[in-house]
Order: structure tokens, then sequence, then C-alpha cells
């Protein structure tokens, strides 16, 4: 433990002038704010030349992520689709850090399928599942500006992915604001029997959930995200789905997708 080296103004004013992926403010609004936040965020092309999982790559890290993340892992407390083509998975990894001091970690990872079908336009129909999953990295952090140590939490984690302007978005799951602590399904029907051909739940600890569509009417792109935001500090994880449905069959996806975390201190 350090002794203080400046004032609490001092170090306001420095944090203030800190960049996007730094620290900032919060005015007072409500509950006590937070004194600082650390934030990040990661976007990907899902190009064909793009670095992605196979289906063998892609099960192993499953599993790793079940046992770092238990329930909240990229099924969920369910499983794997069957009766769809896994065509490949992308991944990163994020740490939110402040001062050379790490917050908070998140995993991220886009599975595409083919989903066996087309529909009465000639559009090929596949599916994007999106997760996210975080957790603090300590459960506090020293600042020598205040002469103590602040209590570490989650604050926000979210996932998407934008389209290719020629496909377009058809279903998405969840599209409802919910609250928690809630089991929330993810799942959507295959067009034929109405089975779930997605089919999982993830636990919503605490907060709250935020699905975002982008419908091409208002954006250049459809596109969808799923994200979290609340005051947590433990794992927390989303799960999305989305179905898409392609103009022309083509293995240049051209998709981006995104992901990011924040999480913050309090005195």
């Amino acid at each position: 433990m350090t002794t203080p080296t400046s004032s609490r103004r001092t170090f306001l004013r420095r944090v203030g002038a800190i960049g996007s992926v730094g620290a900032v403010t919060v005015g007072c609004l409500g509950r006590a704010p937070p004194v600082v936040v650390a934030r990040t965020g990661d976007s990907r092309s899902l190009a064909a030349e793009s670095t992605r999982l196979g289906e063998r790559a892609f099960a192993d890290y499953v599993s790793r992520m079940i046992r770092r993340y238990g329930d909240g892992g990229v099924w969920g407390s369910g499983d794997a689709p069957s009766d769809v083509d896994f065509e490949g998975a992308w991944r990163l990894s994020l740490r939110a850090s402040l001062d050379d001091t790490e917050y908070a970690v998140a995993d991220a990872v886009v599975a595409r399928y083919g989903l066996r079908r087309f529909d009465t336009d000639g559009r090929r129909h596949v599916a994007y599942w999106l997760w996210c999953a975080a957790q603090p990295l300590t459960d506090s952090v020293w600042l020598d500006a205040l002469g103590r140590s602040v209590g570490v939490a989650l604050t926000s984690l979210d996932v998407g992915v934008d389209l290719r302007p020629t496909d377009e978005l058809l279903d998405s799951a969840p599209t409802t604001r919910l609250t928690g602590p809630q089991a929330v399904s993810v799942a959507t029907a295959d067009g034929s029997d109405h089975d779930a051909t997605f089919g999982v739940d993830f636990p919503l600890r605490d907060g709250r959930l935020r699905p975002r569509v982008s419908d091409g009417a208002s954006d250049e792109r459809d596109g969808y995200r799923i994200g979290w935001q609340g005051r947590f500090g433990g794992i927390q994880s989303v799960n999305g789905l989305c179905v898409v449905g392609e103009s022309t069959f083509s293995t240049d996806y051209s998709a981006d997708w995104r992901a990011s975390l924040s999480a913050a201190g309090w005195a």
C-alpha cells in the first residue's frame, strides 16, 4: 500500500483528461457514482480470410469457457444446437485496465451456422450465435489520490454483429429488455415444425439486459446487439441470436462484430 501523493482534486482532473479507454468521473445521479471507470472494446471482421475457429477448436473453446464461467459459458445452461451446419467461430478477449491495474476481464465469441433452408425469395438462412461473459479481476483497488481502496464491480458488457448491406435480419432473440435476477431464454423456431433449433437459458444475475436491433431503415446495415448494464461483483454473461437471410451464397461473409466491457470503482 502506497502513501497518497496527490489531492482528490488533482486526481479527478487527471482522470477527466484520460481518453476513452481510461477513467471518467460521473456526475451525482441518485445513487453514489463511481470514482473511476475502466473501459475497453474491440471489433473484428468475419471476412472469409480472417482467422476463425474450426469445429473442434470451437468445441475446445466452449469447454474452457465452461470451466471459467460455469453456466455463464457459451451455451449457458443448455447445449449446442442440432441439425445445423457449423461454419466457423471467432473469439476475442478484453481486459479493462487503468494505470496498470486490471479491473475486469471478458471473453466473447460469435459462431455462424447454416440452417439448411431457403426462403421464397431464394435467400439462404444462417444464424449468428453471440456470447460474452465477464468478471472482475479484483475485489478492490488502491487509489493513491484518494488514500483508500475502492470496491470494483462490472458495469457493462455487450456483443453484436453488423451484417453485410445485402443481407437481412429475419429474427433475433431476446428482443425484450429484462431485469435480473432471472433466467433468460434465447430460442428461435426452425421454420418447419416450430421446434427450437436454438434453445438456451442463461442467468441474468443482476442488472438490466438490453437488446438492440438495426433494421436497415435508419441504418445502412441490419444488425443486432445484446448488452448488459448494472453493478455486479461476480460473473455475468449475455447470449444473443440473430437469423439472417443472405441474398447470395458466398464464403465472403463480410459481417463485422464487436464487443465491449467496463468496470468501475466505488468509494
